[in-house]
């Protein structure tokens, strides 16, 4: 069977745990999956270890491209557009690198074959677990076709999510690629308003509007979500560089590249079959190895990212070429605990 090509390109700045995390664990759980590629742009990163790693991969066929200075409101978006000239996948994936993935086998060919049936209505295809608040809010999940409602590996459409992410962080089709990227450059800030993102959002829905796309396009979310975002700040964050300073708690896995437990395909769908009306959610998806995820004393899942205009001074550490960031205390001591006994 000749399977489709599909590529991944990751984009990283100075969050080489993360990197190798999100990296390691594609490899990992889709090595049954072998018609893919994988890019990585690095961000003029100066973390210790970077260009090691990406010697490293490097030798192993990846196609790695170093940008040699930072823009700090435009790197992103000049890195979504170096992925898609690169890409020669039939699907590319741009990944942000801050997630691992945290389903073994069988899923990306689900995605393709998916995609390959329905991708006249499909803007984009996401990989990653949400909160239970999250899809609580967005039901009624819908099917493209109800014979598809007795399938193993189910996709809904997300009635409440922009069909195509201005960000990234998804599965698009080749053919959606050609249509909306490249995305702008000439940003005025990183987030909040005068970004990549929002300039994406606006030029797709000029595009439908115009018919340059279709007006009935659909975002797909899986019932089993295969990816989670790395938090490794006890306040619900991950670590967010903004400029040269890394926001939130960061620290490396406690085994090997994995930061949560990899669930193997057969049995993630097997626990899936009881719940078939909408996601599984981040709170049933992520298995912290060695930590406490953020989660309130309800156990819902905890998101408050960082926002670098309130930030403190110890919310923060100063990225420096040649120069490893100062140390900083984390800011739940108890969050750490099992990983920093052992």
């Amino acid at each position: 069977m000749n399977l489709p090509k599909v590529t991944f390109g990751i984009i990283n700045c100075n969050r080489l745990h993360y990197l190798k995390s999100c990296v390691e664990s594609l490899i990992y759980c889709t090595d049954d999956y072998t018609n893919k590629e994988i890019i990585i742009v690095d961000n003029a990163s100066v973390e210790a270890g970077t260009e090691e790693y990406l010697k490293e991969k490097e030798e192993c066929g990846f196609k790695i491209f170093r940008q040699k200075e930072r823009d700090t409101n435009n790197e992103f978006a000049k890195a979504l557009n170096l992925i898609c000239d690169e890409a020669t996948g039939d699907f590319i994936a741009p990944l942000q690198g801050d997630v691992q993935f945290i389903v073994k086998g069988g899923w990306l060919q689900k995605y393709v074959e998916f995609y390959s049936e329905y991708g006249s209505a499909i803007g984009c295809m996401t990989f990653d677990a949400q909160r239970n608040e999250r899809i609580i809010n967005s039901q009624p999940f819908g099917l493209f076709k109800q014979d598809h409602v007795n399938d193993e590996f189910r996709l809904y459409v997300d009635p409440k999510r922009h069909p195509i992410l201005g960000a990234a962080d998804c599965m698009y089709s080749r053919q959606i690629v050609d249509k909306i990227y490249p995305w702008h450059v000439k940003n005025k800030s990183h987030e909040g308003g005068e970004d990549s993102e929002t300039a994406m959002l606006t030029k797709v829905q000029e595009l439908m509007n115009s018919g340059g796309l279709p007006r009935q396009l659909f975002s797909i979310v899986p019932q089993i979500p295969v990816s989670v975002g790395i938090y490794t700040d006890a306040r619900g964050t991950n670590a967010r560089v903004r400029g040269n300073r890394r926001y939130g708690d960061y620290w490396p896995p406690k085994e090997s590249f994995m930061y949560y437990h990899i669930h193997d395909y057969d049995n993630i769908v097997e626990k899936a079959n009881d719940n078939k009306g909408f996601p599984l959610s981040i709170e049933v998806m992520a298995t912290p190895i060695g930590w406490k995820p953020p989660v309130d004393n309800q156990g819902n899942w905890i998101k408050n990212p960082i926002r670098p205009e309130t930030a403190t001074r110890t919310d923060y550490v100063e990225l420096v070429k040649g120069q490893a960031p100062e140390e900083k205390e984390h800011t739940d001591p108890d969050y750490l605990s099992g990983w920093m006994e052992d």
